[in-house]
């Protein structure tokens, strides 16, 4: 440990109302240097930049009255509950010199590693942000860097959480899982009493904590008396000013989280409003705001050259999983949606529900062009019907996945239905190694951001369509579709899948086995 130590008052505030927690955290972050450790009533937490429509279930949240609240700090929405023991430390910037934001959090991660050590836990650091043991989650870490100091925020599941609960208050489950499989939302997490045969007690634990924290980051710990006084929230959140509905969006999976764009424009085709968004921590932290404060009232085809420009005149900007070139792309993806709509035929909602995954900067018509192979899911088909888990369809005219059985066969398409993650991976993977050159399919958002590594693989161009209607996602029965067990009836977009085939060209029925299906 270095000589140059600071004193940092450490404190214990207990179980406190989420707006109150807030409150003391902005508290912290006014008095300059602390750490302080907190537990919350069951609820949600939203990291600095991301959209609460996209991260949380906003209607059961309103209606049930869940408290949700926004962090100073970025990274992706967290369910909170009395099982968690949370932190925030508080340090000069002048103390950290000129760490960054990676740096900071592998110190962090690893303190959590060292502390869990001290309590007879093998725990390990996951990039960004994590903290796994027996390879399930058991805690994470955020951080910020303002002018003069930095915010560092975590939590650890101490007992069970629950999950019911959680699952009600997230939209989707956490993106940063384990890619061995999906399991239920209670197999994902571990707790330190799950993790150890004799459960330490809080203050054992909350005292490990503050030792290494110390140790990572030269702190003389001070002990300090709990704040007595309860204090006015003054970022209790939360609901987004949401984008207009004609308003362009994309988004873009990176390392550090997936960041999303909403551009929407005046009646001459300049931008009118550019909001980036995302579970990523980044500094300075108004870094989107000002990026999109530079395309306001560009024309499309100048956004792009300001954009790159904007963020080399941000010289102290820091980004965690993710770059330039992330939001380069990521603005492409954007502007294409006007072309799109006008060549497709779409109106505005249609052509934000494309996928376009494109490896290689491919635009949508040329993916089509190329297109020589269809992938159709199987929770699309009629509950009953017999090839409901099976690769292959009768057209019996009761479902749309006939009707895109059709459109592919009148183009000389293969069709494979995907009955289950393996499958999907076993179909991709085959594809590549026969060189197709790019694919049509239909998944939603949700199991395309989750699964997103398999596409990447691959790494074959793609035009997906969305699909709706009770998707395993919107059920939470991922894990039965990972098996293909999920019996739920979702409904392909065949309005739109209908407008994609236009624009792929009749070919020679191919030959080969990923044709079995038809």
């Amino acid at each position: 440990m270095s000589e140059n130590l600071l004193n940092c008052p450490v404190r214990d505030d207990g179980l406190r109302a989420a707006q109150e927690q807030v409150a003391l955290d902005d508290a912290l972050c006014e008095a300059g240097a602390g750490l302080r450790f907190h537990r919350y009533p069951t609820g949600g937490s939203l990291g600095a930049h991301e959209r609460a429509a996209i991260a949380l279930r906003t209607d059961y949240c309103e209606e049930q009255g869940v408290p949700v609240l926004r962090r100073r700090t970025g990274g992706g929405a967290l369910y909170l509950d009395p099982s968690q023991l949370c932190w925030s430390l508080v340090l000069p910037t002048r103390h950290l010199g000129s760490v960054g934001l990676k740096e900071i959090l592998e110190r962090h991660g690893l303190a959590l590693v060292a502390a869990l050590a001290r309590l007879g836990i093998a725990g390990r650091f996951v990039f960004p942000n994590d903290i796994e043991v027996q390879g399930r989650k058991l805690g994470s870490g955020f951080a910020a860097r303002f002018e003069d100091r930095v915010l560092i925020q975590g939590s650890l599941l101490v007992s069970s959480p629950d999950a019911e609960a959680m699952l009600k208050i997230l939209r989707v489950p956490t993106e940063k899982l384990s890619h061995e499989g999906v399991l239920s939302a209670r197999q994902r997490l571990i707790s330190i009493e799950e993790a150890v045969a004799v459960a330490p007690g809080v203050d054992r634990i909350r005292d490990a904590l503050a030792q290494t924290l110390a140790e990572a980051f030269d702190l003389n710990p001070v002990p300090a008396s709990a704040a007595s006084t309860p204090c006015a929230a003054s970022t209790s959140v939360v609901m987004d000013d949401e984008a207009s509905p004609e308003a362009m969006k994309a988004f873009v999976k990176t390392d550090g989280g997936t960041v999303y764009l909403a551009l929407e424009t005046l009646p001459d085709g300049r931008v009118a409003r550019a909001g980036f968004s995302g579970a990523v921590q980044f500094s300075p932290v108004d870094l989107f705001t000002r990026l999109g404060q530079t395309l306001a009232g560009l024309p499309p085809e100048a956004c792009a050259a300001a954009l790159e420009q904007a963020f080399h005149d941000i010289a102290s900007a820091d980004l965690l999983g993710f770059d330039l070139a992330d939001l380069q792309r990521l603005l492409a993806l954007v502007l294409a949606r006007r072309e799109q709509a006008d060549l497709f035929g779409m109106d505005r909602d249609q052509s934000n529900t494309l996928i376009v995954h494109n490896p290689g900067g491919e635009k949508a018509a040329e993916i089509l062009e190329n297109a020589t192979v269809m992938l159709v899911p199987y929770c699309a088909k009629l509950a009953d019907c017999k090839f409901r888990f099976r690769d292959g369809c009768s057209e019996c005219g009761m479902c749309e996945v006939g009707d895109a059985y059709r459109l592919a066969r009148e183009r000389g398409m293969r069709v494979v239905s995907i009955t289950n993650f393996e499958h999907l991976q076993e179909t991709l993977a085959q594809m590549s190694a026969e060189d197709v050159p790019a694919y049509v399919g239909m998944c939603c958002e949700s199991f395309y951001l989750k699964r997103h590594y398999a596409f990447q693989q691959a790494g074959i161009p793609a035009v997906l369509t969305d699909i709706s209607g009770a998707t395993c996602y919107e059920l939470r029965e991922e894990d039965l579709a990972y098996a293909g067990r999920f019996r739920a009836e979702a409904h392909l977009r065949l309005d739109i899948v209908e407008k994609v085939m236009r624009f792929v060209p009749p070919r020679d029925m191919p030959a080969g086995p990923a044709a079995a299906g038809n």
